[in-house]
């Protein structure tokens, strides 16, 4: 293996040059793409030794004016489920030959621009978005990028880059009809508002309540930032409000952790005083006691796709606008 013993200054034409081959020749070795013979090769490769360069990741960039690189950018809220697409989208890119740059950003427009500069100076070839802001001058930032970007999860209407997501209003909108269903009448939703996805999920909510006739209490409405601390801290407030619920419609499953411990502190039962349905169906949800029934996400299929159709975008080939995958109510004994 050759060693990288000093920065790279020399361009492939003076590599060439040094080694008395053509430009295409080195092109080829650096790339491996197409046969070069041994001497040929091995002149080359000794020229690279002895300058102090190596044929790999960045002598492949020089040659083909990519880094291999893509940005994943993340909020760092809700660790579990984007743990769970992050790995999945980064096992498919990494078979395709690129290294994935994870930016965890905090819910701030200025957190995700520094991440968005810093991801752009060092030139990723493509970018997976799972963060969600309504600022203007990031989309701006976002359009103006000009590589190919996948929304992974995320509804941002304003944006005119692919997403790979559930229909999130729809999810929202059968998880409460199957509490409904069940015979409950008074169901509390703990989540997050102000954007895309969290604004769907609530008009979800909303229309299965005005469908059955039901009317809407905004008091059992509560807002969350998908943390299990979150979760926590708005069954907390559910308790203290007085108000009747017979059960809680949890828009993540981690939240929905919280909820539970809080409500089994505070004396209730699971689900005989109280059902509990989350959203996502992370692995984690199964091995709880009582086991969280949940609207459970494709996670692996988001994960995946989504890494899929980037590589599609990087071969300059186009992709669907909106890929949507089913979504399925997992049931689970928080839920009676």
């Amino acid at each position: 293996m050759l060693e990288l013993r000093k920065e790279v200054s020399m361009g492939i034409k003076e590599i060439a040059k040094e080694a008395g081959v053509s430009v295409a020749t080195v092109s080829r070795v650096l790339n491996g793409t197409k046969f070069v013979s041994e001497d040929l090769k091995q002149q080359v490769l000794a020229c690279i030794e002895k300058e102090g360069y190596v044929a790999n990741h960045v002598a492949r960039s020089m040659v083909l004016k990519k880094t291999f690189t893509i940005g994943l950018i993340i909020p760092e809220v809700s660790e579990l489920y984007h743990q769970m697409v992050f790995s999945q989208a980064e096992h498919v890119l990494e078979e395709a030959g690129y290294k994935v740059l994870v930016c965890r950003v905090k819910d701030t427009v200025s957190s995700v621009r520094v991440y968005l500069d810093l991801l752009l100076e060092n030139r990723v070839d493509g970018m997976l978005l799972m963060h969600e802001t309504s600022n203007p001058k990031v989309y701006d930032q976002l359009k103006k990028s000009q590589i190919p970007i996948v929304l992974a999860g995320i509804d941002i209407p304003d944006l005119p880059f692919p997403q790979v997501r559930i229909d999130d209003f729809q999810a929202s909108y059968d998880g409460t009809n199957y509490l409904l269903s069940l015979g409950k009448k008074h169901i509390a939703l703990i989540g997050g508002w102000g954007y895309s996805v969290g604004d769907k999920r609530l008009q979800g909510y909303k229309t299965a309540l005005e469908e059955a006739g039901l009317s809407f209490d905004p008091a059992l409405v509560v807002p969350g930032n998908y943390t299990v601390e979150s979760g926590s801290e708005a069954m907390e407030r559910l308790l203290a409000s007085k108000k009747t619920f017979d059960s809680v419609f949890v828009l993540s499953d981690e939240m929905a952790i919280g909820v539970m411990r809080t409500a089994l502190d505070a004396g209730l039962r699971i689900p005989q005083d109280l059902s509990v349905l989350g959203f996502d169906g992370i692995a984690l949800s199964r091995f709880l006691n009582p086991t969280l029934a949940t609207v459970s996400q494709p996670i692996i299929q988001i994960g995946v796709q989504s890494a899929t159709h980037l590589l599609t975008l990087l071969q300059g080939e186009k992709v669907a606008p909106v890929t949507l995958i089913a979504h399925r109510i997992q049931t689970g004994d928080s839920v009676g």
